[in-house]
């Protein structure tokens, strides 16, 4: 008996599923997609279920192509990065994808619900708009709350300590490895760590308070001032919203990381007013400062 497979509803149900596929495998990576990257590989993967509509191959046709098409998503949500960042992001979109597989699979073979079609790796569910949204809202619900738990119970996973030195005196805060922060000086290059403005109150000088809280220009600032030299501030875009960041530029900043010391030269430390997180810490490293 023959199947009907709709090409819009399959390629919208993969679109999600990769989508899903990608959440889990920024969460168990630890690095964040950007969301034009995301849409775009999550419509890479609604394209790649169109393996379906050819003849039941043999494993030694669908292993490398599924492979390459899988390379091709990691590559769209997180780009390259580095040998070692890839392979991190495409080692966690594997194995979700081989999870998410193994039971699609399971499924079909030992109760071969109607409406499920399940060929050449990719998977088709007959239903309608309505109950496919429905669906869509619910996975993606049981996702978020499940990401959120599973931070709730391990919140140390990403957090560190990293220790800010200036000439003469140096401060030491909770941080948290924030790898989707790729922010770097434009004129330097240097990573740009973010720190709250709260926590570095007493290692500013009082002098430039005004300019750390964002109530004075840089331009207004005098000359004579020892830091004058190190501050700058930085252009930043996020969550929709985009501005200034004052900052300074350090003599070191030093990530104390379970059994490693990492220490970068010259690191810039940009400043906000508000707090980045619950509580647990006060600064957000820069990605790149833990793949060295």
């Amino acid at each position: 008996m023959s199947e009907v497979v709709y090409v819009d509803v399959l390629v919208a149900i993969n679109i999600f599923t990769t989508f899903l596929l990608l959440a889990a495998a920024h969460f168990f990576s630890g690095i964040q997609p950007k969301r034009w990257r995301l849409l775009a590989a999550s419509l890479l993967g609604g394209a790649s279920a169109l393996l379906i509509f050819l003849p039941p191959s043999p494993w030694y046709f669908l292993l490398p192509t599924k492979l390459l098409c899988s390379i091709l998503i990691v590559w769209a949500a997180f780009g390259f990065g580095g040998r070692k960042r890839f392979l991190r992001c495409f080692a966690a979109f594997f194995a979700v994808s081989f999870a998410f597989a193994g039971i699609m699979l399971a499924l079909w073979l030992t109760l071969h619900p109607g409406g499920m079609f399940y060929q050449n790796g990719a998977v088709y569910f007959d239903v309608n708009l309505i109950t496919f949204v429905v669906f869509a809202c619910l996975c993606y619900a049981a996702v978020r709350g499940l990401v959120a738990l599973l931070r709730r119970r391990h919140p140390g996973a990403n957090l560190c300590h990293a220790t800010i030195q200036m000439p003469g005196q140096s401060i030491t805060l909770p941080a948290f490895y924030d790898s989707g922060n790729r922010l770097t000086d434009g004129f330097t290059g240097a990573p740009v760590v973010v720190a709250e403005f709260a926590a570095l109150r007493s290692f500013l000088p009082a002098a430039l308070h005004p300019f750390f809280r964002g109530e004075e220009s840089i331009a207004l600032l005098p000359e004579e001032e020892a830091w004058r030299a190190r501050l700058r501030e930085i252009p930043y875009h996020a969550l929709g919203r985009k501005g200034l960041l004052p900052a300074f530029r350090s003599d070191l900043v030093t990530v104390k990381a379970k059994d490693m010391v990492q220490p970068t030269a010259q690191a810039i430390v940009a400043v906000t007013n508000e707090s980045l997180g619950d509580g647990s810490y006060h600064l957000l490293l820069q990605a790149t400062m833990l793949e060295k």
